[in-house]
């Protein structure tokens, strides 16, 4: 019984998560609309992708400690309420900055996701069945942004770019009831003296093996946005391919996302092992995407085949460095998973706004931020990886 329970629970929770995923990317096919309707270059646009991840990222410091004060329930529905009021923001933006303001206030609100898709695992699982939840729950995330281009463009296609916005609304609201009826109270019960609100980040910023899995997570995910961030405007911008096609082409590394998510919590081998497979994996595809730029080569390929290695690399890398960062810390999930996910989706922000400010007619840009967030991830790895399996990533 505990068991289905907790099935559900991790359900629930990867709905909540995919409203999250699919306001990030529902609107990649549009980008161009977008910026023809409010008269803005294509590359502007990214900003709004930005925007979203800075304010995703960074919401969750707060409500990672919330939740460990106040319960899951009531800071998973307060998020809700925030990225409604974000979505009927962007849904009549009348001009480029109302736009980029919904965005950033559906990530206020969908920051809450980021917390609990670290923290609700923890309250249920632990050892094995934890890395093994981690793993379902990536794969479960990983199919959002499979089929939210394909909705966009067809709603594109249909209504314009405004009603990506109005299927969002329509979703949240669905999983909101959801949440609402059915979702349990996880947060674990604790008899000691808790740290004040901000002081309970010490210990973990303190922990040098919590700090370097924190970085591996943030170069994993920013790699990843930089690529969304880049891959409409070069696709549909400097290749000139229609929205339709964008779309398709944007999903198409994203099943080795998946992929890449079932090998690290079904295979078994150890977890070092596999973790040296996902870094391994991002950094030859960083090199993959940079190389051709410097003989001022790009194509459908040469985008695709390198962005397909890094998603597969991240995808064994986020449950394997999620599960050893967290492991050691039941007491501290909430703030623990707020750390984890604000800093990562805060980095992977900063990246794609950065990329918004460097050039945008080939790969050389996306190919160079995407090397050096795969070298960062290495450089970190390096120290962890010689350390004992016991003490570094947790093993079956």
């Amino acid at each position: 019984m505990k068991g289905q329970k907790n099935n559900a629970v991790l359900l629930m929770l990867t709905m909540l998560v995919a409203v999250g995923q699919m306001a990030q990317t529902v609107y990649v096919p549009a980008m161009s609309a977008i910026a023809a309707t409010l008269h803005v270059s294509d590359g502007s646009v990214q900003r709004v992708m930005a925007a979203y991840l800075m304010t995703y990222g960074g919401s969750q410091l707060i409500y990672g400690p919330l939740s460990d004060s106040y319960g899951r329930r009531p800071v998973i529905l307060t998020g809700m309420v925030i990225f409604i009021i974000g979505t009927l923001t962007a849904l009549f933006a009348s001009n480029f900055g109302s736009l980029v303001l919904g965005s950033a206030i559906q990530g206020l609100g969908t920051g809450v996701a980021g917390v609990m898709a670290r923290t609700l695992p923890r309250d249920v699982y632990q050892g094995a069945a934890l890395r093994h939840a981690n793993s379902l729950l990536n794969m479960g995330i990983l199919v959002s942004p499979l089929i939210a281009p394909l909705i966009g463009a067809v709603l594109m296609s249909l209504y314009g770019w405004r009603a990506c916005f109005a299927f969002l609304l329509a979703l949240c609201l669905v999983v909101s009831f959801t949440m609402l009826r059915w979702l349990p109270e996880t947060r674990p019960h604790y008899e000691g003296v808790r740290l004040p609100f901000f002081s309970r980040y010490r210990p973990l910023l303190m922990e040098g093996n919590f700090v370097r899995y924190m970085i591996m997570l943030i170069g994993a995910l920013a790699g990843i946005a930089v690529f969304e961030a880049c891959c409409g405007v070069l696709l549909g911008g400097v290749l000139g391919l229609n929205s339709m096609t964008v779309s398709i082409l944007f999903i198409l590394p994203i099943p080795a996302a998946f992929f890449g998510a079932w090998f690290a919590g079904s295979d078994s081998r150890s977890s070092q092992t596999i973790m040296w497979y996902a870094v391994n994996s991002c950094l030859t595809a960083g090199l993959l995407m940079w190389l051709p730029s410097w003989f001022g080569v790009m194509n459908v390929w040469t985008l695709l085949v390198p962005a397909a290695l890094f998603f597969f690399g991240a995808g064994m890398l986020f449950p394997l460095a999620t599960t050893g960062a967290m492991e050691p810390w039941p007491w501290l999930a909430g703030t623990a998973g707020a750390l984890l996910g604000g800093l990562q989706n805060l980095g992977a922000g900063v990246s794609a706004w950065l990329s918004a400010m460097l050039p945008q007619h080939g790969q050389f840009s996306l190919g160079m931020l995407m090397f050096a967030l795969a070298l960062l991830i290495l450089i970190c790895w390096l120290p962890l990886s010689r350390q004992p399996a016991d003490s570094s990533v947790s093993s079956h």
